[in-house]
């Protein structure tokens, strides 16, 4: 699977979560199922930018490391560079994440500032409607992104092709490192978790949904496999 698929899976899942979102802030009589659901609508809009913030600097490193290994033509940087000026995506995708995350702290404005709920009702409609935006921007830009890279790619098998002297030869993975890593990921998993319960809620667990505590054992249970395999299968 390509990044624009990856992106298109997240998207798919967050716009009807931000709907819901919506819903249930209008209509629901218990606030904990749309404090429920905005939290899982919100953690799934900012992954999504955050994805495509970290894939559009990534795919210009690659570029510029292909660059100094490679024969490869500086055209390609050179639109590369030209690609990311241009396009709107990068600041945007800066921008939504900040929108969704002001709606979800001013949800307890009335509470910690004294702000009518009608700022934070607002906040929330503009922050959905920017992010949907920006949503199908990013779609745009990593189709358009992922066409200069088929083609940097199809360079690359050229050169190999023509010039297999200059084929870099690839260090193995430790697997050490690699695990270390996976095990870190199990232990960031629990973080939003546990700044909800101390933070939120003054450690009273029984306030949190039960559903988070679940997906956040589900997401280090897998980084944790992972960590496992990765160090004994390697």
């Amino acid at each position: 699977m390509r990044m624009v698929h990856y992106y298109s899976l997240l998207a798919v899942l967050v716009v009807p979560a931000l709907l819901a979102t919506v819903a249930t802030g209008i209509w629901a009589e218990d606030a904990t199922t749309h404090l429920s659901v905005g939290l899982f609508g919100a953690m799934g809009a900012v992954a999504a930018q955050t994805l495509l913030i970290l894939f559009m600097i990534i795919t210009g490193r690659v570029l510029r490391s292909a660059m100094e290994s490679r024969s490869l033509d500086e055209e390609f940087l050179t639109e590369a560079n030209r690609f990311f000026s241009v396009r709107r995506a990068y600041p945007v995708a800066g921008l939504a994440s900040l929108s969704i995350v002001a709606a979800a702290v001013l949800g307890y404005g009335q509470r910690a500032f004294g702000a009518p709920d009608a700022v934070h009702m607002l906040l929330g409609l503009v922050a959905i409607g920017f992010n949907a935006w920006a949503l199908q921007l990013g779609f745009q830009t990593l189709v358009s992104n992922q066409a200069l890279l088929d083609r940097v790619a199809a360079e690359l098998d050229r050169i190999d092709r023509e010039h297999p002297e200059e084929v870099p030869v690839e260090e193995p993975m430790d697997p050490e490192l690699a695990a270390r890593r996976w095990f870190i990921a199990a232990c960031v998993a629990w973080l939003p978790y546990f700044y909800w319960v101390f933070v939120e809620w003054r450690g009273d667990f029984a306030e949190v949904h039960p559903l988070f505590p679940v997906l956040s054992a589900g997401f280090s249970a897998y980084a944790c496999v992972c960590a496992y395999l990765v160090k004994h299968t390697a």
